[in-house]
C-alpha cells in the first residue's frame, strides 16, 4: 500500500514537561513537530514530572489514569499498533524508526519558525497531565485514523468547515481538471477533533486499531473522553493539536480487502486551517495546501513516488515534488491563477512546516528547501503563461528530477 502522505508531521509530544502550566509549561516544551508517542526526557521542576516516552509520572492522578488505560490494553498493544499503522500507511516518528543520518545538518539552516511559536502557545495552555495521559496511547493521532477508516464526504461529521467549503471545493475541482491523472475517485473531506468527545466513535476506532474487545475499547474511550472534557484548553477536542495536519491517502495495491475498500482521500484538519490563519497566510495558504496534497495523488496515479532513494531522502523528494507541483498548479493561469506575488509571499506557509529531522524517514525537507521547491514550481508556471500550456505530469516530473540536486544543496 502506498503511504499516507501528510502535509505536516502530526504533532505532539516531544516534551520534557513540568507540573507547571501556562507560560512555564510552554517554555518547558520542545516544539518541534513530531508524531505522538515520540520519546522525551523526564524533566524535573517544581511539581510533578512526566516522561512521555514511557508514560510514567509522579502525578498520582495522571498515573492512575495511565494505569487504567494500560490495564485495558493487551501486553503487545504497541506491536499491534505498529502493525495496524503499517497497514494504514500512517507515518511514524523519527524516534521509532531511527535511520542512518544521510544529511549533514551543519550545512543547512533551520531556525525556529512562526509555526513553532504558535504550537508553543497552544501547548502552553494545556495541562501537562492531560498531555501525558493522551500521549500514552497516541491519542493525538486518533482523529487522523478515524478519518482514514470511517470518513465519508456525505457525513456531516467529516464536512469541511463552512468558512472554507466553497474555496476548497472549487480548488479541488480545478485540480481534477488541471492534471492529466484521474482524480475522479478522490474524496475531499475534513477531520475534526470532536471524535475525542464521542465515546462510541472512539471505541469503534480502538477496536479496529488495537483489535480490542468491545468492553476494553469502551473503557479506554471513556477515560479519554473524560480527560478531554476536563481540560478547558483541549476545547472539547477542538484544540489544533488533534488536527494540525492535512493528508492524501490511497490504498492502491493494498491486498487487505478491508483497506483496499477505502477510497482515495484528501483530508483537511481544522487545526491546519487554524494554524494557517494564525501565521498570517489564511487567504492563500489553504489553497496552497490543497495543491500540495492533490500533487501527492498525482504522484500515486502517475507512479511518481517510486525512486531509488531510500529513507529520509526518499520522503524529502516526494514532499519537495509535491511543493513544486502544488505551486505550479495554484499559480498557473489554467490552474487557480492566484496572484503570483501574493502566492510567493504566502509560500511561508510551506516554509513554516519545513523540518530539521534530518534522520527521520518522515523528513519533509528544510524550510529553505521547501521554499526553493515552491518557487521553482511558480517559475515553471510563469514560463508557460504566454502559451497557457499545462505540462504533462511526467514532463514536469522529469524537469523536477533534474532540478532536485540544486533544491537540496547545502545553504552554506
Amino acid at each position: 500500500m502506498r503511504r499516507t502522505t501528510t502535509w505536516s508531521i502530526a504533532l505532539v509530544t516531544s516534551l520534557a514537561i513540568s507540573g507547571a502550566t501556562g507560560a512555564t509549561a510552554a517554555s518547558a516544551a520542545t516544539t518541534t513537530p513530531v508524531v505522538a508517542g515520540a520519546p522525551a526526557a523526564t524533566a524535573g521542576a517544581n511539581g510533578y514530572t512526566y516522561d512521555i516516552a514511557t508514560g510514567t509520572t509522579n502525578d498520582p492522578g495522571s498515573a492512575s489514569l495511565i494505569a487504567r488505560l494500560r490495564a485495558n490494553l493487551p501486553a503487545d498493544w504497541k506491536a499491534r499498533q505498529a502493525a495496524a499503522l503499517g497497514r494504514f500507511g500512517i507515518e511514524r516518528s523519527a524516534a521509532q524508526e531511527a535511520l542512518e543520518r544521510v544529511i549533514d545538518p551543519t550545512q543547512l539552516q533551520c531556525a525556529p519558525t512562526r509555526l513553532d511559536a504558535y504550537v508553543a502557545g497552544v501547548l502552553g495552555d494545556i495541562d501537562p497531565g492531560s498531555l501525558a495521559v493522551l500521549a500514552s496511547v497516541g491519542a493525538f493521532d486518533f482523529p487522523t485514523y478515524d478519518a482514514i477508516l470511517f470518513g465519508e464526504p456525505g457525513d456531516p461529521r467529516y464536512a469541511l468547515p463552512k468558512a472554507y467549503d466553497n474555496e476548497l471545493s472549487h480548488s479541488f475541482r480545478a485540480a481534477q481538471k488541471f492534471w492529466d491523472t484521474d482524480g475522479s475517485d478522490i474524496q475531499l473531506m475534513a477531520m475534526h477533533g470532536d471524535v475525542m468527545t464521542d465515546q462510541p466513535r472512539l471505541a469503534r476506532l480502538l477496536e479496529t486499531l488495537f483489535g480490542l474487545p468491545q468492553a476494553n475499547a469502551a473503557e479506554i474511550a471513556a477515560i479519554l473522553v473524560q480527560v478531554v472534557a476536563a481540560d478547558p484548553a483541549l476545547k472539547g477536542g477542538q484544540s489544533p493539536l488533534f488536527t494540525l495536519n492535512a493528508f492524501a491517502f490511497t490504498a492502491a495495491g493494498e491486498p487487505d480487502p478491508v483497506l483496499s475498500a477505502i477510497p482515495d482521500k484528501l483530508v483537511f484538519g481544522d487545526g491546519m486551517l487554524d494554524a494557517l490563519q494564525a501565521v498570517g497566510v489564511g487567504d492563500v495558504g489553504p489553497r496552497a495546501v490543497l495543491g500540495h496534497e492533490y500533487a501527492h495523488h498525482v504522484q500515486y496515479d502517475a507512479n511518481l513516488a517510486a525512486s531509488p532513494l531510500t529513507g529520509a531522502e526518499a520522503t524529502r523528494r516526494t514532499e519537495l515534488m509535491a511543493d513544486a507541483f502544488g505551486t505550479y498548479f495554484v499559480t498557473h493561469k489554467r490552474g487557480l491563477a492566484l496572484n503570483a506575488a501574493r502566492v510567493l509571499e504566502a509560500e511561508q506557509s510551506f516554509y513554516q512546516v519545513g523540518d530539521c529531522n534530518f534522520a527521520s524517514q518522515n523528513h519533509h525537507g528544510t524550510p529553505n528547501q521547501r521554499l526553493r521547491a515552491s518557487t521553482w514550481g511558480w517559475s515553471v508556471a510563469k514560463a508557460a503563461q504566454k502559451q497557457g500550456q499545462v505540462l504533462p505530469s511526467l514532463t514536469l516530473d522529469a524537469q523536477f528530477e533534474a532540478k532536485l540536486p540544486e533544491l537540496v544543496a547545502p545553504d552554506a
